[in-house]
């Protein structure tokens, strides 16, 4: 079975942040033999992610859990459970025990450097290349002022009980280093910042996530150095680089962008997110360590895609182990459900008109797939397409004059406009977006977009020919648009582009490109393409796919979709029914302004 099959979706979304990464050298995994230690929940975050990328990049590694098996993990060819003396040979040895030891008694003290001995010990038995010691940002001490330290800047870090952990810290990483240039291996460490997870065994689940999930109050303390936190998503993708591009024998500090929190600011942080009760007294939540920069592991190519508040609402609803589908409640203003039930008396009018009519349509794109998988919006879509074949799309153009109510603007009538498709926006309402904001004659309110899918050449040459005409053609218009010049991915045909663009008037590239869509419109091809939309170049599809309608459940109505819905929504996802990770379920448009006025409740009203 597939690890992302066992997986939940905060899981996977841990096991394939690094993928996100598109720098990493990967490839250099390949045939490698990688070992894990430290037990607990992020030595298993660490084992899938290691097993997700030798599925997904079949890289052949052997991965090794040193002294733990998992109930989830199987034992076979690429994966299997070692004593710390049985290793052997090994590439690459991943010690992650140390970051659970975020306060520090004389028991924990003990325990800690009792472990560090215990598995350099094992390490100088085996052949090891490389160690990724992750340590903690706590290995600093307590700064007397507000500053973010880098690598080589201690704070006083004497034998006082107030700096336990960071005197505690620094002996395990100079017991790793001793062992190293005894026994001939390196040690590259990574000093990860107060670590954003859903695992109890960690000291912000322990102090916030804990509580939060309980419903219990909070208190901060009213004072305190700010603590810089860190994604578990930003520390896997960080501990590549301490594998394949970090320096052997160097230090690098491991923590979010402007994640750098004192008590106080915490405190808001988390009443905002999650409305808890917090109350502020001198002895209140203060996390262990301090601010750091990344700068070293930037200069690599390192950067954190993951922000504070972000990283703590997914692992406040991953502790909660819920398995409701997780989305962002705070996009366009904690309106995005509104913005839903606006598109969604939108789909209702143009149902209405096309009942009426006698036309064919067809929920597209995301608005198909959330019907599907969802029986309404994607959780965190923020637009909605329907699509038909030509002759129902012009004909639809043709009683949009007489049908369309009178709140509702066809921006095709609009001199301003020049898109492809058939854009429907809602009068007295603002969703402008980046590209649409900077055009001053273009309504820009809610909008829906209504695509035609064309025929295309049967096959061959000819059918890939025709979509390329189409695709250069499509963006020859839009740059000529918004007066930006070709992009293309050869130098020669940018330029051959932006020559075209600048002797043509937009109205001829218009007319060539309505006419380069509906080249084969007369002609009994059999296969059609997404002309209009964005997926020109995924290739051309059956024609009978698009021959049929099922009406199904949507949010509260029924809508159309293709009878062939699986072949088709398979063409242009793959397999559909994968969600997005969910560190990345944001909405998709970027909106400079937003005011739904009346129609904040329009889909209700519909």
């Amino acid at each position: 079975m597939p690890l992302k099959n066992k997986l939940n979706q905060y899981e996977l979304d841990m096991a394939l942040a690094v993928l996100r990464d598109k720098r990493l050298p990967l490839h250099e995994l390949k045939q490698k033999t990688v070992a894990v230690s430290g037990g607990g929940d992020l030595h298993r975050a660490i084992l899938y992610s290691l097993l997700y990328l030798n599925e997904t990049k079949a890289l052949d590694m052997s991965v090794i859990s040193v002294g733990e098996r998992f109930s989830t993990l199987y034992e076979d060819d690429g994966f299997c459970v070692k004593e710390p003396d049985e290793l052997g040979a090994v590439d690459y040895y991943i010690e992650a025990g140390f970051l659970r030891y975020a306060g520090c008694d004389d028991a924990a003290f003990s325990s800690c450097i009792d472990r560090a001995m215990r598995v350099t010990a094992a390490l100088s038995k085996a052949q090891v290349g490389r160690v990724l010691l992750l340590s903690s940002a706590a290995v600093y001490g307590t700064p007397d002022r507000e500053m973010s330290l880098s690598e080589n800047e201690y704070s006083d870090a004497g034998f006082a009980l107030s700096n336990a952990t960071a005197v505690m810290l620094q002996c395990v990483e100079n017991i790793f280093a001793g062992a190293a240039h005894m026994h001939g291996f390196t040690v590259t460490t990574l000093r990860c910042a107060a670590l954003t997870a859903p695992f109890a065994e960690l000291e912000v689940s322990e102090k916030l996530l804990q509580p939060l999930s309980q419903n219990q109050p909070i208190t901060f303390a009213p004072h305190g150095r700010k603590v810089t936190l860190v994604s578990i998503n930003d520390l896997l993708t960080a501990l590549y680089y301490g594998l394949l591009l970090c320096d052997a024998g160097e230090v690098y500090n491991v923590g979010g962008d402007d994640s750098a929190l004192s008590p106080l600011m915490l405190a808001a942080v988390t009443e905002e997110l999650f409305g808890a009760a917090v109350s502020i007294e001198d002895d209140g939540v203060r996390l262990h360590g301090c601010a750091v920069n990344c700068d070293k592991l930037k200069q690599l190519g390192w950067a954190p895609l993951v922000g504070a508040k972000d990283a703590l609402l997914i692992a406040k609803n991953a502790y909660d182990g819920s398995d409701r589908v997780f989305m962002f409640s705070d996009s366009y203003d904690g309106k995005l459900s509104a913005v839903q039930q606006t598109l969604l008396g939108f789909l209702k009018e143009v149902d209405r008109i096309c009942r009426k009519n006698d036309i064919q349509y067809f929920l597209g794109g995301g608005s198909l797939l959330g019907a599907v998988r969802h029986k309404g919006f994607i959780p965190w879509d923020d637009d909605a397409d329907v699509m038909m074949l030509r002759d129902d799309y012009e004909k639809f153009r043709s009683v949009l004059k007489t049908d369309l109510p009178p709140y509702i603007t066809d921006q095709n009538t609009e001199e301003a406009n020049h898109f492809a498709f058939t854009k429907l926006r809602l009068n007295d309402t603002i969703l402008s977006t980046e590209f649409s904001a900077r055009f001053k004659g273009l309504h820009n309110g809610v909008f829906l977009d209504v695509l035609a899918q064309d025929k295309t050449a049967k096959k061959g040459f000819a059918q890939k020919l025709h979509m390329k005409m189409t695709a250069q053609l499509r963006w020859l218009v839009l740059n000529k648009w918004r007066g930006t010049p070709m992009n293309a991915n050869n130098k020669l045909v940018s330029f051959i582009g932006d020559v075209i663009k600048a002797i043509l008037p937009l109205s001829l590239l218009e007319k060539m490109q309505n006419g380069i869509m509906k080249r084969y419109h007369n002609k009994d091809t059999g296969m059609l393409y997404d002309s209009m939309g964005r997926n020109v170049e995924r290739g051309a599809f059956p024609e009978e796919w698009l021959n049929e309608a099922v009406y199904v459940d949507f949010e509260d109505t029924k809508l159309p979709i293709p009878k062939e819905w699986d072949k088709y929504l398979t063409y242009l996802y793959g397999d559909y029914m994968d969600m997005i990770p969910v560190s990345e379920r944001h909405v998709s448009h970027d909106i400079v302004r937003i005011d739904l006025g009346r129609f904040i409740d329009y889909g209700e009203k519909s």
